[in-house]
């Protein structure tokens, strides 16, 4: 198997039970909403409807837009949008995040097997990375810089919480949720390669291959197993790849972040 490790290349709710609850599917959403369904077709290179690969962020156009296939994704609308535009960095065109106590994201659908196309390819890098902030507590979860994937699966399989939780996000957010939702993120002080769940639902998981400041101020690059991972941290096979994302946020801790993200490969 190749080296997965990174490497360096440069009863009727009160009012208030009922607004938290709001609250927390909209937090939900503006972490997950990057794999909801999307109610149109994008960039189809095929007849499905769908992609079938990530478009590169180097082919942005540098006067400003995303590439085709991709798309701003904005749940929060009660906070302010980490902002992302193409920039020049380093000889290259790559897509750059700003997060100022904001959360939002990128996405864009496509259609892959993972067991015909498992490899999982990409570069980013961070300019700061606040030392409280991890996936491992739902109140401090902010991260500079994630990659989410949003997995098919049967929904009609869904324990009775998963269901209602993902009744509550579409209710609050208008996104659907998919089947399973693998995220690998930049924490803060979690070790490398732990895995957490996200609290409310059993169908969204947190993979880490990053931890800490260490690393900040340089490209990272990481090459991963999707299969592998997916089996490792769902404990079973997985559907099509419905889905890519990436997500900036700072919205917890109110700070400030950079991030920026090169070509994400599936193959």
């Amino acid at each position: 198997m190749a080296d997965e490790r990174p490497w360096t290349a440069h009863r009727e709710p009160s009012p208030d039970r009922a607004l938290d609850r709001r609250r927390w599917c909209l937090g939900a959403a503006s972490l997950l909403g990057l794999t909801a369904c999307g109610t149109r077709p994008v960039a189809p290179d095929s007849g499905t409807g769908a992609a079938t690969r990530v478009p590169p962020f180097s082919t942005a156009p540098l006067a400003g837009g995303l590439p085709a296939g991709w798309r701003n994704h904005v749940v929060r609308r009660d906070l302010p949008p980490t902002r992302f535009e193409p920039v020049q960095r380093d000889g290259r065109v790559v897509m750059h995040a700003r997060a100022d106590a904001s959360t939002a994201g990128l996405r864009c659908d496509v259609d892959l097997d993972p067991h015909r196309t498992p490899w999982l390819s990409w570069e980013w890098q961070v300019d700061q990375v606040p030392l409280d902030a991890t996936v491992a507590d739902d109140d401090l979860d902010d991260s500079p810089a994630r990659l989410v994937l949003g997995f098919d699966g049967d929904m009609s399989s869904l324990s009775l919480r998963d269901q209602l939780f993902n009744e509550q996000v579409e209710l609050f957010t208008g996104n659907v949720l998919p089947y399973a939702t693998l995220a690998y993120v930049w924490d803060g002080k979690a070790t490398p390669m732990s895995v957490f769940r996200y609290p409310r639902s059993s169908r969204i998981r947190y993979l880490v291959v990053e931890s800490g400041a260490t690393n900040t101020g340089r490209w990272l690059g990481y090459r991963r197993n999707v299969l592998d991972d997916y089996r490792r941290v769902f404990g079973a096979e997985p559907g099509r790849i419905r889905s890519v994302g990436v997500l900036s946020d700072s919205d917890d801790l109110k700070h400030r972040s950079q991030t920026w993200f090169a070509d994400i490969v599936i193959g």
